[in-house]
């Protein structure tokens, strides 16, 4: 029984993982307009940077040995001055442009660091990480410290992102993601306001980028594929862009949904090619999202409508352009 629930246990924490992901993706998309495919290379800025400061292996001589939220706080602060410095050229740029810009930087980032040897250890990585708790608990019950560290980042996520949401910051996104030329016609700084929310997400995935870490408990190159960005991209789209409780909802059963095999009593030739189904499971999940029901599971409007609700009074805190829009 107890093998189960550290199963399960896994689960859930990779699921709070992508779940978090998949909130700073909406910030960026659902409430800006960014549609950015660099997630994974701002998460691998964010993991090396920690691992490398707060290591105290000898293989790092130049490593300054931070603590570890010390680490983490560098982490968010590097990660979003990465995020600053490519969306300088990035974020002059609209649609198609924007997303491959990004994409090209999560590739070349991850091809710098594989063929980086003196500070990433190229392709061998990091394979000694050390993980908060981890001498305080029993090894094989850890997974249960990593769950609930899991559950701090989405909380904390999503505290950040429904406050925002309901800001007049994030009215003032909302107008500039449905309407550009009205925003610009009201006064609105426009690229300021991308330039903000693009350095918040960046630091807000770096400092998630050692959760990431934690869990895996090694650090190489290849951990840090496309696979990453699309899989929390899909989460987003099951879940619903531009909704609050979306991203958690997609994360969660797509988390589920591709776990679902490890749960077959199968050998272990049979347990590779199920492996390698789960992007066929992931892209057929997108496909019947995407053909049945389109703006996903939890609406923008349904969340326009519960906070409305939940508000005093007839007004509602995040009623702006697209409620307006939505409410025709």
């Amino acid at each position: 029984m107890s093998a189960w629930l550290l199963f399960f246990a896994g689960v859930l924490c990779l699921a709070g993982i992508y779940a978090t992901f998949a909130m700073i993706l909406n910030l960026e998309a659902g409430w800006g307009g960014l549609w950015d495919l660099g997630l994974a290379g701002l998460i691998a800025v964010g993991a090396y940077f920690y691992v490398i400061v707060t290591s105290d292996s000898a293989d790092i001589a130049f490593s300054p040995g931070w603590p570890m939220w010390l680490g983490i706080l560098g982490a968010g602060i590097f990660t979003g001055f990465v995020a600053f410095v490519i969306g300088l050229p990035a974020l002059r740029l609209r649609g198609e442009y924007f997303l491959i810009t990004t994409f090209a930087f999560a590739e070349v980032t991850r091809q710098i660091i594989t063929n980086e040897t003196g500070i990433t250890r190229g392709a061998f990585g990091f394979t000694q990480i050390s993980r908060p708790f981890e001498g305080l608990v029993d090894v094989s019950n850890y997974p249960y410290v990593l769950l609930g560290i899991a559950l701090v980042a989405v909380a904390g996520t999503y505290a950040v992102t429904r406050r925002i949401g309901r800001s007049p910051a994030g009215r003032a996104l909302r107008a500039v993601r449905d309407n550009e030329v009205a925003a610009l016609a009201l006064g609105k700084d426009v690229a300021a306001a991308r330039r903000r929310l693009f350095v918040l997400a960046g630091f807000l995935i770096g400092i998630t980028a050692p959760v990431y870490v934690w869990y895996l408990s090694s650090l190489q190159p290849g951990l840090f594929t496309a696979e990453i960005t699309f899989t929390a991209w899909t989460a987003l789209v099951i879940g619903g862009i531009g909704s609050l409780r979306g991203p958690l909802v997609g994360a969660f059963l797509l988390t589920v949904l591709t776990s679902a095999t490890q749960f077959l009593q199968v050998s272990p030739e049979q347990a590779a090619t199920l492996s390698s189904l789960q992007p066929l499971i992931i892209g057929v999940a997108l496909i019947l999202i995407l053909r049945f029901r389109p703006q996903g599971l939890i609406t923008e409007r349904a969340d326009l409508d519960r906070a409305r609700r939940g508000s005093p009074g007839s007004s509602s805190p995040v009623a702006g352009p697209l409620s307006r829009s939505a409410a025709k």
